[in-house]
């Protein structure tokens, strides 16, 4: 029965005469206190007498300040114990309630005790409430008096909530100082709780210990056998209750506590991070110890905050200091590029040898370099310099040399205005000897990438080199942060792929098995380049998207967003363009970022039909590129599209320039990609059968280029300027081949039709792009001017001509022929 029920089954009883004792008892907040006002509205309507009194612990001083509460002041002056039975025997039918027993005086005590061995006598039924865990609870007294019950009744442990904090707060605050010890040894520990490290830090004996475990497992606060807290709130109650000061003393003692008894450095580690003043030497090498067991299970934000913390430990200027420093800059090169580059120049300060400055300097990701600030780089020009002048003949430092000159190279490389000298140091060609050693071959890479960039050596050439430099180079996935990374654009730029994508799929592997996030981002932004330089369109976007939307759009390298961009100018995707516009447009201080911002808003605007404002973007990103002295037409194509542009716009002449300039500069580069899409974007352009030659040699060319779309596109423009049933069967089974959907021109459409049958007129062309832009039929007239049943038929002409049943085939089938197949 519940105690309600208890209750009334007594006071139906005492109406015969027989009284009786009922008592109530639970933890904190299981409802006592309700339970006794629900019994006081039953009395009441029963028209039973109802005297009711509450202990208080700052009461317990006072002598019969529970029996005077029951009696309004009858025995005022009165010290006899059965005082209270003289007043209940005349009471009549009565219900008495006393709230927390366990805070009656003693006085109180003895009298209830008297009178509740002789209820049986009198119609009085007395209700006592007991909270258990309570330090009082199990005094003698309160337990004479619970021994004289007719009935005890259990009630359940509560559960607790948010509204019931600030009644914890009051019942801890009660405790006495050595509970509360032991609460504030569980609070701090957490998880970590165990009675080996509870009585130390607690300052109490196992007994006592054990002794308040029991309490407040019977208060309903603790659970014993763990032993922890029944719930957060019981926890965020004992952290209110504990002073700053005290807090701030376990925290210490806990963390040393832990490291001595032998827990995880991960562990200690997390503890550390939350104490801001120094520790000590033991300290910085449990944070070490717990920052490189980060990084091993791929968690380098939690290895750099580890480290961040170390370098409280080590205030002064010093070699240790820059120990740590150099650490730090590890853990955040893949994910703060600029924090890890100023951390490694500030450390190189911090020492003077000159073989341990050039260890720190050696140490710089290429990438980080171009856009640390100019004191950074002019720290490691100091350094390459000194090394110079020294003339190492040590192999280390030789070493060293190398490594640096390879870095400083690199920067020179992208920074305007001084990509010159890194040309004049180029020489004609590549120099026959192949380096022996590993730092070595990342000067090599560099200077291929340089001048792979400047179009300054033969792609035949560039691409011998960095195919044996990949060969010596094991696929590990750290190869992003160093020069050998550059090989993946100069492979893609010499269209030379096929060796790159195992390499990169082997590097991958071991990104995932090592569990190194970071990398497995950069890996994949270089399969994704790899894709694109293949002809695999699609996959390239797919990877584009999976990149920017499991990693994040927040801290991406620039090396990363470049490839990006890449993908977006080469896909015309819109969707794409849009998200990688602003991300880029906060970094274009970076010079090839600053480059792809101008070309993605170049697309966005062409998108928008918006095609002056898409040319002046381009010729923009044009101006740049000259001015950097970066000539590969393979990796900033802008002259085609802005081509596209200016034929559109009806300026055949200055379009046809662009292209022959593409083309030239291409042919001087020499890739069969690059050479092949130039003839293809200027044959579209040349009317007749010159148009068709240049076609038919792009198909010749393309036939040796790892990028098998470029051949489907120039099958298909071929195929369908000359109503060649073959060209256009074949285009559709190359871009099933790499992956595509076939190219949608139909034989039946060319066949008959002559030279461009199957092509968007101008009028068709426009149509097209205002329906992929979204706008309704309607729309359309009004933007023409023409008449909406003009429109629908341009529509379903172009449908026809183009293989699909409306507008949802449009962007599939204009990916997939080509900008310069839409249109004459």
């Amino acid at each position: 029965m519940t105690g309600l029920e208890v209750i009334a089954t007594a006071l139906r009883l005492a109406r015969s005469g027989a009284g009786s004792l009922v008592v109530l008892r639970g933890p904190l907040g299981c409802g006592r206190s309700a339970a006794l006002k629900d019994a006081k509205r039953l009395a009441e309507s029963l028209d039973v007498r109802v005297m009711r009194a509450t202990g208080a612990r700052q009461e317990r001083d006072f002598p019969f300040g529970v029996v005077h509460q029951l009696t309004g002041g009858e025995l005022s002056g009165s010290t006899r114990p059965d005082g209270l039975h003289e007043v209940l025997v005349t009471a009549g039918l009565a219900l008495i309630t006393v709230d927390d027993l366990q805070w009656a005086d003693e006085e109180s005590l003895r009298a209830l005790a008297c009178s509740a061995d002789r209820l049986d006598r009198i119609p009085v039924v007395m209700v006592v409430c007991v909270r258990d865990g309570d330090v009082w609870s199990g005094s003698p007294l309160v337990e004479q008096v619970i021994r004289q019950a007719a009935h005890v009744v259990q009630l359940e442990r509560p559960l607790l909530a948010e509204s019931s904090r600030q009644k914890l707060v009051i019942c801890l605050r009660a405790q006495p100082r050595w509970v509360r010890s032991v609460l504030d040894a569980m609070a701090i520990l957490g998880d970590d709780s165990d009675t080996e490290l509870i009585v130390p830090l607690a300052e109490v004996d196992e007994v006592g210990c054990m002794t308040a475990l029991r309490a407040m497992d019977r208060l309903g606060l603790v659970d014993q056998s763990a032993p922890r807290f029944v719930h957060r709130v019981v926890r965020e109650a004992v952290e209110e209750t504990m002073a700053p000061a005290d807090r701030v003393r376990l925290q210490t003692r806990a963390v040393r506590l832990l490291h001595d008894v032998g827990r995880p450095a991960e562990v200690v580690a997390g503890r550390l991070l939350a104490i801001t003043f120094a520790q000590g030497l033991w300290a910085v090498e449990v944070l070490r110890t717990a920052a490189v067991l980060a990084m091993e299970r791929g968690a380098p934000l939690v290895a750099v905050e580890h480290l961040r913390r170390a370098l409280l430990e080590q205030p002064q200027a010093g070699r240790r200091r820059a120990t740590l420093l150099v650490e730090l800059a590890a853990a955040e090169r893949g994910v703060d590029r600029a924090a890890a580059a100023l951390h490694l120049s500030v450390g190189a300060r911090m020492v003077t040898a000159t073989r341990e400055r050039a260890a720190i300097a050696a140490r710089f990701v290429p990438g980080a370099l171009v856009e640390a600030p100019p004191a950074v780089r002019e720290l490691v020009q100091s350094i390459e310099d000194e090394l110079r002048a020294a003339r190492p003949h040590d192999d280390v430092l030789g070493d060293l040399a190398l490594r640096i000159e390879a870095r400083s190279h690199h920067a020179e490389c992208m920074a305007p205005g001084r990509f010159v000298r890194c040309v004049d140091r180029l020489g004609e060609c590549p120099d026959e000897t192949f380096p022996t050693t590993s730092a070595g071959r990342d000067l090599l890479s560099v200077r291929l990438h340089c001048a792979t960039i400047a179009s300054t050596w033969r792609a035949g050439d560039v691409a011998a080199s960095a195919q044996r430099l990949l060969a010596h180079a094991p696929p590990r996935p750290d190869h992003v942060h160093t020069p050998i990374a550059t090989l993946v654009t100069t492979l893609c730029a010499a269209d030379s792929v096929d060796a790159l994508s195992v390499w990169l799929h082997s590097a991958l592997e071991r990104a995932v098995a090592a569990k190194s996030v970071t990398e497995q981002v950069f890996i994949e932004a270089e399969q994704m380049l790899v894709l694109l330089h293949r002809g695999r369109i699609a996959a390239a976007r797919s990877l584009a998207e999976k990149i920017l939307d499991t990693a994040g759009t927040d801290g991406l390298a620039s090396e990363v967003l470049v490839t990006l961009g890449s993908v977006a100018w080469e896909t015309q995707d819109d969707r794409l363009v849009s998200r990688l516009v602003p991300l880029v447009e906060e970094r274009t201080r970076n010079p090839a970022l600053s480059v792809v911002y101008q070309m993605l808003c170049g697309a966005a605007s062409v998108v928008a039909m918006d095609l002056k404002a898409g040319l002046a973007h381009l010729m923009d990103a044009g101006s740049q590129l000259k001015e950097l002295g970066w000539r590969n037409p393979v990796l900033y194509p802008w002259r085609s599209e802005a081509a596209r542009i200016l034929h559109r716009s009806g300026d055949v002449a200055a379009a046809r320039e662009l292209a022959a300039e593409q083309h030239a500069l291409a042919v001087e580069w020499g890739s069969a990609a690059g050479v092949g899409r130039a003839l293809c974007h200027l044959g579209s352009m040349t009317e007749g059968d010159a148009g068709v030659a240049m076609l038919r040699q792009a198909v010749s060319v393309l036939e040796g280029s790892a990028n098998r779309f470029e051949l489907a596109r120039a099958l298909w423009q071929v195929g369908t300027r000359t109503a060649d049933r073959h060209c256009v069967e074949r285009s559709s089974a190359v871009a099933v081949e790499c992956g595509e959907s076939p190219l949608v021109a139909r034989v039946e459409s060319a066949a008959g039709q002559g030279d461009g049958g199957c092509a968007l007129t101008g009028a068709q062309q426009r149509i097209v792009e205002l329906a992929l832009a979204g706008r309704s039929n309607q729309e359309i007239a009004d933007f023409m001017q023409v008449g909406v049943r003009v429109v629908e038929k341009h529509l379903t002409n172009a449908y026809r001509k183009l293989g699909v049943r409306g507008r949802s085939g449009l962007p599939a089938a204009l990916t997939a022929i080509g900008p310069f197949a839409r249109c004459r």
